[in-house]
């Protein structure tokens, strides 16, 4: 195995503009990009051009009722305010124990009530803070670190700011810093390769500037060596965007391209592409030395750090069927309606998508409103969102198989659902399965394969630890 020492040394000249050779050209790619490669995932049509052409917009909140969650994914906080008292924007108004997220007013207002409301991204109810906004969305005191502190403390200011993940799962971001053993490589999302959604492409665009300031403020905290944005080449402005701030900034920030297929902004799939570790299934990216945080999440980071803002809003693309598709920065808790009202739904939808159309889900409830972690609200319609054909039998095609980006056989896994086996679940790695249904958009017998595996995570093999 020791001529694959030579390759990097040779392959330079062999894949030069009028040397290379065609037959060796494709034996060497695959050694060229060892290690940082994966295969399967699929090309989707994208819809993104329905959203990404205009500016993000603002959102003016006078006769606005916002209801606050006070729960972020599993912390809940215990309100702090009282009904009738008057808070300014980015105020405490909930708090718990240690490891808890805090919860900020998302504007200027009187507390109305302590109640329960329905988030876009969840089912059941959950506790909230009610405000009537006065629309002067006047801001509170605000504490900026401003200076270089060491982890620790970042960790517990983070959750201090309200901030989580933007990317999808809502994990605090401060339990994910506190979590960190001296990584070594930063890691920054900005893939946002699901169809339709383009609020992270518009963020990167046009306030690159501040992510990079952001990214390079993270590091110096973390004592992270090298700091990298995947982007997918489908986000040109973006890319160039984040570049040129880099260089104006002098900073260490690297703005790589991503593989241009679904699902290139799946943790593993990141972590391979862009460092060439592997991140096995359960392993946490702490374990290998990685950093992995959404765009998304880096900016709330450095208005906070920066600019002493903790985290009370964030952009949602809105698009589908609607007249006025784009990106609104949106408050906290304002009503998922009243959103969906501002972009004049057409008439002939049918129901409302919350996030994107392979891994989101429908909106369940009809009041809900808008969470930390709702990025994307599509209007549906018959022409976007055809009816599936119903299942048939599985043909053994292997193409979902082939897409696989986890490399797994999702019909031995599907056959073993149909069983119940949990033994054979967990033989044929269910736990690496990302969820990102890319086996079910290809398969032809339209088995629900990527909600059938949700399905036995939840109920068999959780079932079986319990």
């Amino acid at each position: 195995m020791q001529w694959n020492l030579a390759v990097p040394s040779i392959s330079p000249v062999l894949f030069a503009k009028g040397n290379a050779i065609p037959w060796l050209q494709r034996l060497l790619q695959p050694l060229r990009r060892r290690g940082r490669g994966w295969s399967g995932g699929v090309k989707l049509p994208e819809h993104k051009a329905l959203s990404n052409q205009t500016p993000i917009q603002s959102l003016a909140l006078a006769g606005y009722r916002l209801d606050i969650p006070l729960v972020n994914g599993r912390s809940r906080a215990e309100a702090c305010a009282s009904v009738g008292q008057r808070v300014l924007k980015g105020e405490v108004i909930g708090r718990g124990p240690a490891g808890t997220v805090w919860v900020h007013a998302s504007t200027s207002g009187t507390v109305c009530d302590i109640g329960l409301c329905h988030l876009a991204d969840a089912d059941e109810a959950v506790p909230c803070v009610g405000i009537e906004a006065d629309g002067l969305d006047e801001w509170g005191a605000r504490r900026a670190l401003g200076r270089k502190v060491g982890p620790a403390e970042f960790a517990e200011f983070a959750l201090e700011m309200g901030l989580v993940g933007l990317g999808g799962a809502g994990f605090p971001t401060g339990l994910k810093l506190a979590g960190a053993s001296s990584p070594d490589v930063l890691l920054i999302n900005g893939a946002e390769c699901e169809p339709f959604m383009s609020c992270d492409d518009r963020l990167m665009r046009e306030r690159a500037a501040d992510i990079v300031a952001a990214a390079d403020y993270l590091a110096e905290v973390m004592e992270v060596g090298r700091v990298s944005i995947g982007v997918e080449p489908n986000k040109p402005e973006a890319i160039a965007s984040l570049r040129a701030a880099a260089a104006s900034a002098g900073s260490r920030v690297d703005v790589r391209k991503l593989p241009h297929r679904y699902p290139a902004g799946g943790q593993p799939l990141l972590v391979k592409s862009l460092s060439g570790r592997t991140l096995a299934p359960g392993m946490l990216p702490a374990e290998i030395g990685v950093m992995v945080l959404n765009v998304a999440t880096v900016y709330a980071l450095g208005r906070a750090a920066l600019l002493g803002e903790p985290l009370v809003s964030r952009v949602v693309t809105v698009t589908g069927h609607v007249d006025h598709p784009g990106n609104v920065e949106v408050p906290i808790g304002v009503p998922v309606a009243k959103l969906l009202e501002l972009a004049s739904p057409r008439d002939g939808g049918r129901g409302v998508q919350v996030g994107g159309p392979m891994m989101g889900r429908l909106l369940s409830h009809p009041e809900a409103v808008i969470a930390k972690t709702t990025a994307c609200l599509i209007a549906r319609s018959d022409a976007l969102f055809p009816e599936r054909a119903e299942a048939g039998d599985c043909i053994r095609c292997n193409r979902c198989v082939d897409v696989c980006p986890m490399a797994l056989q999702p019909l031995k896994l599907y056959d073993a659902f149909e069983r119940g086996d949990r033994l054979a679940l967990q033989q044929e790695q269910l736990g690496a399965c990302i969820e990102c249904g890319a086996c079910s958009y290809v398969c032809p017998s339209n088995l629900p394969l990527r909600d059938s595996f949700r399905t036995a995570k939840r109920t068999i093999c959780l079932g079986a630890r319990q």
